[in-house]
Parts: C-alpha cells; structure tokens; sequence
C-alpha cells in the first residue's frame, strides 16, 4: 500500500450526518484494516475513534487511473499485538459510489513520536542509552530554530522544477500544480538551484510538509523541506518491507531496517552483516535507536536533524551512525514515506 497525495481541484467540506458517517467510516476501516494488517503482520487491527467526527471532501480528482469523488478524513488508532497502540488521522479515498480506493495515515505533527514504538520484539528488552554513540554531524550547515507545523501540514513528495520563474510541483501520481516557497528563508528554491546547478527546467525529487493555498488557482505552500534529491530514483524508489534506508560515503555503505531485522553492505566487505532487532529505543534528544539482538556488535542511531550526503549534496531529514564489529559509518537516511511520520 502506498500513501499517495492527489491535487483536490474542486473541494467543500461537509459535516455528515450520525447515521451516514458512522456507515462511511466503518466502510473505510473494514477496507483500511485489511490493507494494513497485510502490509504488517503486527498489526492487530484498524479502529475509528468517535471523536472529533469524520470529515467529507467532495473532490474530482484522479490518483493514477482511478477516478477520486471524495475523501473521508477520520481520526483512529492502529493496535498492534506485541507493543503500544498508534493514535493517528487517516485518509479515505471514496469512489462516486461510495466505495473506498485508498487508505493512508496522515502524519500527526502535535506528537511527533518515534517511528516505531518500543518493544517490536516479543519479550525483548530495549537495548540502554548509547549516548555515546549519538552520531557526529555529517557536513552540517548552520540552521535556524525550527519552527513549529500547523496541525494541518501534511506530508508530501514529487517533483519540483522552476519554469518561467516560478515553482511547479508534480505530485507523485498527481498532475503539476503551482508551488509556494513557504520556507525559512526560500530554501527550497536555494536548494533546487544548487541541486540542478541552476538548470531551468530539471526536476528535483523532494519530501516536505506543506498544504494547500487559497485562491483561485490550485497551489502548494512549502512550509519544511524534509528531503531534495537529483541523483535518485525519487517517485519510483520502492522501499518495500523497509523502514528506514540509510547510506553513506568513504568507503560506500548502505542500511536497510525493517520491523524485524537489520541489513549493512559495506563496499569491498566479505559480504552483508544482517541480524535481528529488538525494537526501537528512544534516547534524548529525538535519538532513536535499534540494536542487533544476535551475533557481533551491529547497532544504528538515528536522529532527526538536516543531513548532507557528502558526495550528491542531497538533503535528508536524518542523521545516522551505524557501529559494526568496532567500526562506526556515518551518513543519512530516509524514511518509508508509506508509513506513519517519525
């Protein structure tokens, strides 16, 4: 299942009422728990809360070949079998009769918690604070106080490019639009230019939180770059099972982390270091970690700050060291953008 955003070219909200919404939203959880227990087998089921009540868009939009009529946006909670429930807001794509197509979770910006809660390992202890291990800074630039998200940011990806002087934005699965620089700064528009060398016209992969702009043409507003990229497989990258991907330079190295285990390829090595996980650790600070439960030393500390791939120049919201049998790598990583926000 992939978390897809649309361009909603005519929308109205619509309060429903008790008997319709509560139909519409159990229509969506029965179609959004199916889903979600096949993407994760850990996941017990999908649940809508009462609680603020669900919202309608009527909408003529199209993801891919289907045609979108409305979307139902209700808050719920994922329960898992082996660690701590997920409160989150979901999105409920609705054909023009009412049945569901998509089914995704919207970030929830006022929590922002780890991206995996603790515990995923059965009976598993969390490993104990590595502070010493927080990663150093990987050609760090001088940043500014972040500054908060409104409650209604959400979390897109595509292309953008400059043509004619202005910002376009093409969605992933979704048609170009008008894109507002909304970040401290203009530093989307910065980073496109050192990106594509100032190139008119040359795409760049990015991530960012951003939302819709009144007025009488559809636009995006930028409000945070959370990743830019020229030299990537952008809208095709396919993170699978995946939850974190992470790389790094000198000598090239590559992460990958699921639920349940973990990968490192290291160039010129004998071969992958790969071992199970016992779930993710928080640390202060906005560190998180997962420690290898079998073998030699394998551990990963990620933490949320901007990162610089030191030979692209790409952007990434996260940091990373992995420490491997006495050796300690350090570069970025990027996070599975099917799955909720860290």
């Amino acid at each position: 299942m992939r978390l897809a955003w649309f361009p909603a070219l005519l929308f109205a909200v619509h309060g429903l009422p008790a008997e319709a919404q509560t139909h519409l939203a159990q229509q969506c959880v029965l179609f959004g728990d199916a889903q979600y227990r096949t993407l994760d087998g850990s996941i017990e089921r999908v649940v809508a809360l009462e609680f603020p009540p669900p919202t309608l868009e009527k909408i003529e939009a199209r993801v891919g070949p289907q045609a979108i009529a409305a979307a139902l946006t209700l808050r719920g909670r994922l329960t898992y079998r082996n660690r701590p429930p997920l409160e989150t807001q979901f999105v409920c794509l609705l054909d023009a009769a009412d049945k569901p197509l998509f089914f995704y979770a919207l970030p929830v910006l006022a929590t922002r918690g780890a991206p995996t809660p603790f515990g995923r390992g059965p009976g598993v202890t969390p490993p104990p604070p590595t502070t010493a291990l927080a990663p150093k800074p990987v050609q760090k630039p001088p940043e500014s106080p972040r500054q908060p998200l409104p409650a209604t940011a959400i979390r897109l990806r595509g292309l953008v490019r400059e043509v004619g002087g202005k910002l376009q934005f093409s969605p992933c699965d979704g048609a170009p639009m008008v894109l507002q620089d909304r970040t401290q700064g203009q530093e989307l528009g910065r980073v496109l230019r050192d990106l594509t060398a100032g190139q008119e016209g040359r795409p760049m992969f990015v991530e960012f939180y951003g939302g819709r702009e009144t007025g009488p043409a559809p636009a995006i507003g930028v409000l945070e770059i959370r990743r830019a990229a020229v030299e990537t497989a952008g809208c095709r990258e396919r993170f699978d099972q995946r939850e974190w991907i992470a790389a790094g330079n000198e000598p090239s190295w590559r992460l990958e982390v699921t639920g349940r285990d973990m990968m490192l390829n290291v160039l010129g090595s004998a071969g992958p270091q790969r071992g199970p996980h016992g779930g993710l650790s928080r640390q202060d600070g906005g560190i998180v970690s997962y420690a290898a439960t079998e073998g030699p030393e394998f551990l990963a500390v990620i933490e949320e700050r901007r990162c610089v791939d030191t030979m692209s120049g790409s952007l990434f919201a996260y940091a990373v060291e992995v420490r491997s049998e006495g050796r300690s790598y350090l570069g970025c990583a990027a996070h599975n953008p099917a799955m909720p926000a860290p």
